[in-house]
């Protein structure tokens, strides 16, 4: 009996480094961190202890890329080259365990969506939009305890790896008056941010959007520690932090231009055409809205006399927007189209060599 336990023993040990790799890819899957739940999974599967596992996990994840991902998150696209993948690392998975049931409908699944003309993007998961919800929740809770808020963000960010959690517990930390706190978790925020990032760069599909999500994070969480140290007095720090803020996010996010505008406003700076740039772009809860064209109305200096406010206004507004129409158009007419890796619908690599001379649209921003 003795020895049973110890042959039973050993081959525990010999299997488990194989199987804490199949843990630990699935895990890291479960956070979206593609890029080392596909290493940890490649090195499970390598194990035949493991391999039907592993190879179901990796066509599953393979499948996610390949047909569900576009606009998951902003900036993804669905990676067509993951398809044949998905289709080997299944049948893999069966020959390794040809009874394996859940692999069998994986498998039938990947299948479908092959033959299928368009497939829907994957819907949020159920339990990360339950935590998502119960974060929120807190944002019209003033008295709730910070330790509960803490707790929300912290079960949120480990169900999932992308930086949403920490903004938005940031933001909530600063309402309840939790400054440091907040700045904390904005920091914190920015590193989730290049992390989520690097993990899924090839979702991203060109460099130029993986570039400008990586200033996006950065900018929200300037943002935010900017806004916190407004909130403290500290206007030196805050203007540099909003200022870095206002150039990652090109002068394009409502709540970084409001913010400026109050910083001006409280550094009796000229402030106005923060507000108004403010007002000119999409977006922003209605109260900030409301408190921007407010401010306009009681700024000093020169400008509109209160009775012809709202008639300056609609024009300034459709005078700045057709500006910014303006120099993104001249920013893209007569410029060479940049090189585009392009493939089939199939995933393979497509030469547009051919079709030099000729007038080629692409259906390339319906998913932008």
């Amino acid at each position: 009996m003795a020895a049973v336990v110890v042959v039973t023993f050993v081959g525990l040990l010999a299997q488990s480094p194989a199987r804490q790799q199949l843990a630990r890819g699935n895990a890291l899957w479960d956070q979206r961190l593609a890029n080392s739940a596909i290493a940890a999974l490649e090195a499970a599967a390598r194990d035949r202890g493991t391999a039907s596992e592993a190879y179901e996990a990796l066509g599953r994840l393979y499948t996610f890329k390949g047909w569900l991902q576009d606009n998951v998150f902003p900036g993804w696209h669905d990676e067509p080259e993951y398809r044949e993948k998905a289709l080997a690392a299944l049948k893999a998975s069966l020959a390794a365990d040809a009874a394996r049931a859940s692999a069998q409908e994986a498998l039938r699944v990947a299948e479908g969506f092959a033959a299928a003309d368009k497939i829907d993007p994957a819907a949020p998961r159920p339990e990360v939009r339950a935590l998502d919800v119960k974060l929120q929740s807190y944002q019209t809770t003033p008295d709730a305890p910070v330790s509960d808020i803490v707790a929300a963000i912290e079960a949120r960010a480990k169900a999932q790896a992308d930086p949403a959690p920490y903004f938005t517990g940031a933001q909530i930390l600063i309402d309840h008056g939790e400054y440091d706190r907040a700045i904390a978790m904005a920091q914190r925020g920015v590193a989730a941010s290049d992390r989520f990032i690097d993990e899924n760069l090839s979702a991203y599909r060109m460099a130029g959007k993986s570039q400008g999500s990586y200033a996006r994070g950065r900018g929200t969480a300037a943002d935010l520690v900017g806004w916190a140290l407004f909130l403290k007095k500290d206007y030196a720090a805050a203007a540099a932090k909003l200022e870095e803020a206002e150039r990652l996010l090109q002068g394009l996010d409502f709540a970084n231009e409001f913010h400026l505008g109050e910083l001006a406003r409280m550094q009796r700076r000229p402030a106005r055409d923060y507000y108004v740039n403010a007002l000119s772009l999409a977006g922003g809860p209605a109260p900030l809205r409301q408190r921007a064209t407010e401010a306009l109305a009681h700024l000093e200096g020169p400008g509109p006399v209160p009775t012809e406010l709202d008639a300056w206004l609609e024009a300034e507004l459709s005078r700045r927007r057709d500006q910014r129409k303006a120099a993104a158009l001249e920013s893209l007419v007569d410029r060479p189209l940049p090189k585009l890796t392009l493939t089939t619908v199939d995933g393979k690599p497509y030469d547009t060599a051919g079709l030099r001379g000729k007038v080629l649209l692409l259906n390339f921003f319906a998913s932008w």
